[in-house]
């Protein structure tokens, strides 16, 4: 048996016909393209919400000591004792002129967890006021931080609500822990005022940063918040809506109708109404608001015309697609070139075949 490398003449004229018409078919058939679903970001269980700006974050520790063990407040007459009245388990995380929050998990549940200033640190002191509302019931400050016969700082609390005013002089630092229900939903909001603007003030110290903390792999990061605005901290998460998919004619002509479609998923933990927009070249050209469940997707659609050639950018969130508006006559003109050159290519094609 003889095994030939070539190509009969006959089969490569049938190879190159079925070619020409597979890309004839490809031409007459362009049309819409679907943009690709960009995966989202998952959602930690507890976020900080400030205004517009939400961050996830992961409570520190690992469950194995209380927080009161944690954050090891030293008093003249706790064991180990100290003149300092401040915490000692948290020198690792305390700054500076910094005010910082953050949540514990420890062996009794979640704590949240308020440190102010540096202990044996470069500071003259300072002053803290804070307001919680949406305290969970079944919760309660487990550490006040100072807790003393004749302290200077003031804790008043009312079942689900709290007014603290911390000061402390140079060298030592202030906080609190609140332990109990927030394992659950928690929906609890602080509101802060710093130096000048706390209810009083002692000392000349200055606080010139407010972070939240959040565990990483490594350790922990930090966030710095506006120190002027109250803060939300909620166990559902950031709001996860995004467009998912923009779908649009990629070349069309001048004066005809254009449709956009655009598929809205909110991927996050609770309800979330946010205003979706349509641009064309950073213009808004349609706008809804949806209001979307957690887990639900909604389409949106509208349509638009563009009077004018060239090339244009279409966005829906964070989605994006480049179109092409030709002449009214541009788009045929172009294809029937094409179009006879095929067919005269097809034609001497098959002459030779049949001879």
């Amino acid at each position: 048996m003889r095994i030939s490398n070539r190509t009969p003449a006959r089969s490569t004229c049938l190879l190159v016909i079925t070619t020409v018409v597979i890309v004839f078919g490809t031409i007459i058939g362009a049309g819409i393209v679907t943009a690709q679903s960009v995966p989202s970001q998952s959602d930690g269980q507890y976020a900080v919400v400030q205004g517009d700006e939400c961050v996830t974050i992961d409570p520190l520790g690992n469950g194995s000591q209380s927080v009161e063990a944690f954050y090891d407040y030293r008093t003249p007459n706790t064991e180990p004792r100290s003149y300092n009245y401040s915490s000692y388990g948290t020198t690792h995380l305390q700054e500076d002129d910094t005010s910082s929050l953050f949540l514990y998990e420890g062996r009794d549940g979640i704590s949240l967890v308020l440190l102010h200033d540096q202990h044996a640190g470069d500071t003259a002191g300072g002053a803290v006021t804070m307001e919680f509302t949406g305290l969970p019931d079944a919760g309660e400050w487990v550490i006040e931080d100072d807790r003393y016969e004749g302290r200077d700082d003031e804790f008043m609390h009312d079942r689900t609500s709290s007014r603290i005013t911390w000061v402390y002089t140079d060298g030592r630092n202030d906080g609190a822990a609140f332990r109990g229900g927030l394992d659950d939903d928690v929906e609890l909001t602080i509101d802060p005022a710093f130096n000048d603007a706390a209810d009083f003030r002692l000392y000349e110290g200055t606080i010139t940063d407010w972070q939240v903390l959040s565990a990483t792999e490594n350790g922990y990061e930090r966030t710095s918040l506006d120190m002027t605005e109250p803060i939300e901290i909620r166990s559902d998460g950031c709001p996860s809506v995004s467009v998912t998919e923009l779908e649009i004619d990629d070349t069309v002509t001048t004066g005809e109708s254009v449709a956009i479609t655009a598929t809205v998923e909110n991927a996050g933990q609770r309800t979330v109404t946010t205003a979706v927009p349509i641009t064309v070249d950073g213009e808004i050209v349609d706008k809804w608001d949806v209001t979307l469940e957690p887990g639900e997707t909604t389409t949106l659609s509208t349509t638009t015309t563009f009077n004018d050639t060239g090339t244009y950018t279409v966005a829906a969130g964070d989605r994006t697609m480049t179109m092409s508006v030709t002449g009214s006559g541009d788009e045929m003109v172009g294809f029937g070139v094409v179009a006879v050159s095929l067919a005269a290519l097809a034609g001497v094609l098959l002459i030779r075949y049949r001879q």
